[in-house]
């Protein structure tokens, strides 16, 4: 079976923006009978009209007007990586942007940094930090090229290089009843008051949905967006709070007790994502190797509660 073709892409791309077979044929340095040849195989492989034609004029179909936006979005990705590999290869330069979330920032980015700098100096490295959702967004409109995110099966969204699993864990102050135990169970939680992220952040929803699949309910009295603000509601004796351990702050510190929380276990699993639309570029790939050795390193620390994924 014969199917499109990157030039059927790009003579249907230009008669649509110019609306017209001769102008697109002189862009394209192309006779106009090959010009709309092409369009007519094209419109033959995928079975769909795309140009409504007359002797005078010729109009983007319905159908054609949808196509339109997938084709522009696949050829500006192509000629990016194109663009990129061709930079890479001739100056050994680049420029490659990573959106982390948040709530990972602190552990993983610093020592990613550092090691690129060190291995390719040439390489600019641009990051983000953001929530789940913000992520997302940036990863559909190629607005940065590799994310750390949290895989979410609400979202049909695989990570291309899992990194480390992150188990939550229940964090109080040291004069709570909670504090000694080795452990906490889900249903105990819902006798003491909670203080918790807003709803709609990637952590929240998590500890949401594995508290209502076990039918617990929380009495939540405080709720925020910042997990510095949440911290400080907790060492204040206004609740006690869930996060994932790589936010749980370190018990040795003497300010809070840490401890594991079971039924239900709830955990997250952090990895590498790339952006959508285009091949990886060779800076690209090279920073998501940084960042999956730098995770195997026995140099990176992680907290208990967290197991690296990453080899």
């Amino acid at each position: 079976m014969i199917n499109p073709n990157l030039k059927h892409l790009r003579i249907f791309v230009e008669i649509a923006r110019r609306g017209s077979f001769r102008n697109a044929a002189n862009a394209l340095h192309l006779s106009e009978p090959a010009t709309s040849q092409a369009v007519s195989q094209l419109e033959s492989l995928i079975g769909v009209k795309l140009l409504d034609r007359t002797t005078r004029t010729v109009r983007i179909s319905e159908a054609g007007s949808a196509f339109l936006a997938d084709a522009e979005r696949l050829l500006e990705g192509l000629d990016y990586s194109i663009a990129a590999l061709r930079e890479f290869a001739s100056s050994g330069r680049g420029r490659v942007s990573i959106a982390c979330l948040s709530s990972a920032v602190y552990r993983l980015l610093p020592p990613v940094l550092t090691e690129m700098k060190i291995r390719y100096p040439g390489i600019d490295v641009i990051f983000l930090d953001d929530n789940m959702r913000g992520i997302l967004q940036k990863i559909d409109k190629a607005e940065c090229d590799v994310a750390i995110v949290s895989e979410d099966p609400t979202i049909k969204l695989g990570l291309s290089i899992p990194l480390m699993d992150d188990a939550f864990q229940v964090v109080c102050r040291l004069d709570h009843p909670l504090a000694k135990r080795k452990k906490a169970v889900g249903q105990e939680l819902s006798e003491f008051e909670m203080v918790l992220l807003r709803r709609g952040s990637g952590i929240r929803d998590t500890l949401d949905r594995a508290f209502e699949a076990k039918s617990i309910q929380l009495n939540v009295v405080h709720e925020t967006t910042q997990v510095l603000t949440l911290l400080g509601l907790v060492e204040a004796g206004l609740g006690i709070t869930v996060l994932p351990s790589l936010l749980c702050p370190d018990p040795s510190h003497g300010a809070v007790a840490v401890i594991p929380l079971q039924k239900p276990s709830v955990q997250r699993k952090l990895g590498l994502i790339f952006a959508s639309g285009r091949e990886p570029s060779p800076a690209a790939r090279l920073l998501a190797d940084v960042v999956q050795r730098t995770v195997a390193s026995t140099s990176l620390r992680v907290p208990p509660g967290v197991s690296k994924l990453a080899t």
